[in-house]
């Protein structure tokens, strides 16, 4: 798989949860990539493990975002 055939995927998978109402909650970053912790108003949880350098700057995007989006 390629690199952007990689990070379409990650994308995809946070753009899910993201769409199912999912807010992350806390970001673990390490050398295998960032860890996302999110969480549904539901009281549901999920992690997330994105490895590819663009991913994690999208990820950031989100998270700007959702910041902008509280009241």
């Amino acid at each position: 798989m390629s690199e952007f055939e990689q990070f379409q995927a990650e994308k995809e998978k946070l753009d899910g949860y993201v769409a199912q109402k999912f807010q992350i909650v806390g970001v673990k970053e390490d050398l295998e990539g960032a860890w996302l912790d999110l969480e549904h108003p539901g009281g549901e949880t999920a992690k997330l493990h994105l490895k590819t350098a663009n991913a994690r700057k999208y990820y950031v995007n989100v998270l700007l975002m959702q910041g902008r989006t509280k009241p």
